[in-house]
């Protein structure tokens, strides 16, 4: 189900058959941009998903102060509106891929117990679909 998208730089979706949220950057944007695009996505995600699959190919680079602000404000307050966790699963090319995995091992832990986010990245769409999934049976089973 396509969800009215917020900026002709994405293209936003639900699929109510996975409880998955979609988000495809479809350019580049400047940081004051991304950070009015994530809180329109916030607005829009009316199904309450805490299930993210963000198709970030096609986003130029990678960029450390818009992961600092995603990760410090933007998800903690997300996460405890939204009553646990937010799960990101990256779609991205190599060139990105590098970037954030640097940039993460010297800022951030990938997701332990205590983060309000838990994250995953993939080369394929398939991939970063499937590490959703398990992630929302994990949730189901155990309750976070």
């Amino acid at each position: 189900m396509h969800l009215l998208s917020p900026s002709p730089l994405i293209d936003l979706s639900y699929r109510p058959d996975l409880h998955i949220l979609v988000m495809r950057w479809l350019g580049t944007a400047d940081e004051t941009e991304i950070k009015r695009i994530y809180r329109a996505v916030e607005a829009a995600n009316e199904q309450q998903c805490r299930f993210w699959l963000i198709d970030a190919r096609r986003r130029a680079s990678f960029n450390p102060e818009i992961t600092t602000w995603l990760f410090e404000k933007f998800v903690p307050a997300m996460a405890a509106q939204l009553g646990g966790p937010l799960y990101f699963s990256y779609l991205v090319g190599p060139t990105h891929l590098a970037g954030a995995q640097e940039f993460l091992q010297g800022h951030f832990l990938p997701g332990g117990p205590e983060r309000p986010y838990r994250l995953h990245y993939a080369g394929e769409e398939r991939e970063a679909t499937d590490w959703l999934l398990q992630a929302r049976e994990a949730v189901s089973v155990d309750g976070r």
